[in-house]
């Protein structure tokens, strides 16, 4: 039921999504001017390094044999591997400048998820309201009434998920590398596939952490986060469904519209992503604790009907009196 009332709520309040893609690209734009501020020099120094240079030079060179020259997709694919693996071991050689430029692109994407992770207590707010007494609150309005709480949690967000998403990215880099060296141009479906449950098992795990902070008061940050696993446990299969569908409809609009938009859809999805993450985080913890949300001003969802365990309903509004005393 996640994602059905999830996507009931979007259509009902597609103004939130135009909002939070004004701050996704504030966050783009932040984040981009930051990243050429401190990363161009070392990029020089890069550039002006021979064995760099050449390696770069070899690749560029595949690359417009293929775009001018009309040589064949499947030349191409074999040629460029050991183009960039060339390039690779060359920007390894130079240790401190390859050090420098991993520390670089931890450091913006920290930035990025910083700003995008303030918005979404702020979303999760509004969309609270929404759900339990059809109040509307702008985002805007959100983040001051939530500034610090925001903030907050911003940084406790990013000092979790960073590491994490470090971890994946370089695995997942890892296993392309091996894939596409083995099987080739077959390894993109495989990874695709992967990275769907990958992710889809990510967001499953913070799934109940705003909504926890949002209706058990006082509690630690991380106290929080730590105490909502329970919650996520017990309904890991309704969200995990949720998120896979979502994530695969993303991918779907991307591939599919890409080019006809010229891009924007790339910058489009995941601003309708991030409040329908919201929306299912809340849908899941309404439905665990038996609790009836609007969906608009003439519908509203008795979540009792979908037959959860007393006892589950009963130790979370346990927790939910301890957030309140």
């Amino acid at each position: 039921m996640e994602f059905k009332y999830a996507i009931s709520l979007l259509f009902s309040n597609m103004g939130y999504v135009l909002r939070i893609f004004a701050w996704v690209l504030i966050s783009m734009v932040v984040t981009v001017c930051v990243g050429a501020a401190i990363m161009v020099p070392v990029f020089d120094a890069l550039g002006e390094t021979a064995a760099v240079s050449s390696a770069y030079g070899a690749f560029t060179s595949e690359i417009s044999a293929f775009l001018d020259d009309g040589i064949s997709i499947r030349a191409f694919v074999d040629s460029v591997p050991a183009a960039v693996g060339d390039l690779l071991t060359a920007v390894a050689s130079e240790g401190g400048l390859l050090a420098a430029l991993i520390i670089e692109l931890i450091f913006l994407y920290a930035l990025y998820s910083f700003l995008l992770s303030f918005s979404y207590y702020p979303t999760a707010y509004s969309v609270k309201q929404l759900m339990s007494s059809n109040m509307r609150i702008g985002l805007a309005s959100s983040m001051a009434l939530n500034f610090k709480q925001s903030v907050r949690f911003a940084v406790c967000r990013v000092s979790v998920s960073v590491p994490i998403d470090v971890c994946l990215i370089t695995l997942a880099c890892l296993l392309f590398w091996g894939l596409f060296t083995a099987v080739g141009v077959f390894a993109f479906p495989i990874l695709i596939l992967a990275g769907i449950a990958v992710v889809s098992l990510r967001s499953t795990f913070f799934a109940g952490w705003l909504p926890r902070l949002l209706f058990v008061q006082g509690e630690c940050m991380y106290t929080s986060f730590g105490r909502s696993l329970r919650a996520v446990k017990l309904n890991i299969k309704g969200l995990m469904k949720a998120f896979v569908i979502t994530f695969f409809a993303a991918y779907a609009l991307v591939a599919g519209l890409s080019l006809p938009t010229f891009g924007l859809i790339v910058i489009v999805v995941p601003s309708l992503n991030y409040f329908i993450f919201r929306t299912i985080e809340l849908v899941g913890y309404y439905k665990m604790n038996g609790l009836s949300f609007y969906t608009d001003a003439a519908n509203v969802v008795d979540t009792v009907e979908f037959g959860y365990r007393a006892e589950n309903q009963y130790g979370n509004s346990e927790d939910n009196n301890a957030g309140e005393q």
